[in-house]
């Protein structure tokens, strides 16, 4: 496991998980932790040699525009690569945040850590959509 913080405001740590990187993210992600943030993103897909990212934002209690940014620049260099980068477990703010923004139908958001593993694990392109029902759901008649 890799760790990097700033003291009191951000911490980020990367391990493995059945072969995919996964990050976590805990505390604020503002101007002033985004480039960490963007740095660590990056560094778990690199020194793991891994196209895909899972990244766990369930200890996120702040959330700015800059931290948006960094979100989508690295999701464009990992697509750009053929691989997949998966949000999952977003706190109840992150989740206001990615929805009010309207990425969270650009990004895979998973609920769960485990999901966002096995899309990862699926060839890019045929992840499936986070928001689709399951098989043993009814589809939505509305």
């Amino acid at each position: 496991m890799n760790t990097a913080a700033d003291p009191g405001r951000l911490q980020v740590s990367h391990r493995m998980s059945s072969g995919v990187a996964v990050v976590d993210v805990n505390g604020e992600v503002d101007i002033g932790t985004c480039g960490l943030l963007r740095d660590r993103l990056l560094l778990a897909v690199t020194d793991e040699g891994c196209r895909s990212l899972v990244v766990n934002l369930s200890a996120v209690n702040f959330i700015d525009s800059t931290g948006i940014g960094v979100f989508v620049g690295v999701w464009h260099r990992i697509q750009a690569s053929q691989g997949i980068m998966a949000l999952t477990e977003l706190s109840p703010r992150a989740q206001t945040v990615f929805s009010v923004a309207g990425l969270t139908k650009m990004l895979s958001i998973y609920p769960t850590e485990e999901e966002a593993v096995q899309a990862c694990l699926q060839p890019a392109g045929t992840a499936p959509d986070p928001a689709a029902p399951s098989a043993d759901q009814e589809p939505d008649a509305s």
